[in-house]
């Protein structure tokens, strides 16, 4: 039988792991609206992820409930103080998704093809997507420690690959810029949609890091 404080962290655990299924969510959804150029789905990407920032207060509003409550010892005190930073990784993620969706749907309005640059933007999407989908396991402390550090790994490669392909769309971008006559400003706005996908893995790399410093403690830096 658990105790209310174990009760109590795995209440907060769920609510961390519907947290960041919203922002996956989104995720999937922008994918879906940018292969489709579908602004009903970047509208729902954007719905998906309208209330993290209520969700991420209410996180934290518990978390300092229960430290005052309980007094928890040092394990699970690095489990609380972890679910503190992580909601602001998640928000934050939420943030780039609504920053996402508006910079899509004014390249879509204005008829800008997009259509040159798929084959490096299609997986940077995927790699901001897989990154996330890795995170939302990693969030299950039940895991052994081992998994727990697989998850990692498998996270870290894809927020590189994240930034080699971010590189690649600017390279593209250039090279379109000067064999096409389109306005320069949309092609800011594509960058800028690549951007936000880069900073997403930014953002599920340093959750990463953040739960396996929850589950085995040491130095995050040093993972």
């Amino acid at each position: 039988m658990l105790s209310n404080f174990e009760e109590k962290l795995e209440q907060i655990n769920q609510m961390m792991r519907e947290l960041a299924g919203m922002i996956l969510k989104g995720e999937e959804l922008c994918f879906d609206g940018f292969k489709d150029r579908d602004m009903q789905k970047l509208d729902e990407a954007r719905e998906a992820v309208k209330g993290c920032r209520s969700l991420a207060n209410e996180i934290d509003n518990e978390v300092i409930k229960t430290l005052a409550l309980y007094g928890p010892e040092a394990t699970q005190l690095r489990e609380m103080v972890g679910y503190l930073k992580i909601t602001n990784e998640l928000v934050n993620s939420a943030s780039n998704i609504r920053s996402y969706v508006k910079h899509n749907k004014a390249l879509i309005a204005s008829g800008f093809e997009l259509d040159e640059l798929e084959s490096s933007f299609i997986p940077l999407h995927r790699s901001a997507l897989n990154a996330m989908k890795h995170t939302v396991e990693m969030m299950d402390l039940t895991k052994s420690e081992e998994e727990i550090k697989s998850l990692y790994r498998y996270i870290k490669v894809e927020e590189s690959k994240g930034d080699d392909l971010y590189s690649i769309v600017q390279k593209d971008i250039s090279e379109l810029l000067c064999r096409i006559d389109v306005d320069p400003l949309d092609f800011i706005t594509v960058l800028k949609l690549a951007r936000k996908l880069e900073q997403i893995s930014d953002h599920a790399i340093n959750i990463a890091r953040l739960l396996l410093f929850i589950k085995t403690g040491g130095e995050m830096e040093s993972y």
